[in-house]
């Protein structure tokens, strides 16, 4: 319903207000089929960025994907790939964040990039 509510850029409780039920399961059902939004924006840059490691990984590299590149995708639960993978671990400052996806991401990929 938020995801509705930001594609159409209402306010969640005007778009209850102004949308029925069956209206709503209508959109829910379209979003199964056609995600929206900032996910379906990321997967596309996922799709570019894992087609260009692969060009460039060694022939002894396990082959990128997608998810390889979209670190808030729990790869573990594919049938809710549209949903952030949540922790339990106290946030950190986002400089601190950024520093570790930057180290996780050059470990992951280290061993499968030519040299």
């Amino acid at each position: 319903m938020f995801r509705l509510a930001l594609a159409l850029g209402l306010p969640v409780r005007e778009l209850l207000a102004r949308m029925g039920s069956d209206e709503l399961t209508e959109w829910m059902a379209f979003y199964q089929l056609e995600p929206f939004g900032d996910f379906r924006a990321d997967l596309r840059s996922a799709i570019v960025a894992s087609t260009l490691a692969n060009a460039h990984r060694s022939k002894e590299g396990k082959p990128f994907t997608p998810e390889d590149f979209m670190p808030f995708v729990d790869k573990n639960h594919h049938k809710d790939h549209h949903k952030p993978h949540r922790s339990d671990q106290p946030k950190a400052s986002e400089a601190d964040a950024a520093r570790l996806n930057i180290a996780r991401f050059k470990a992951m990929f280290a061993h499968r990039v030519k040299r």
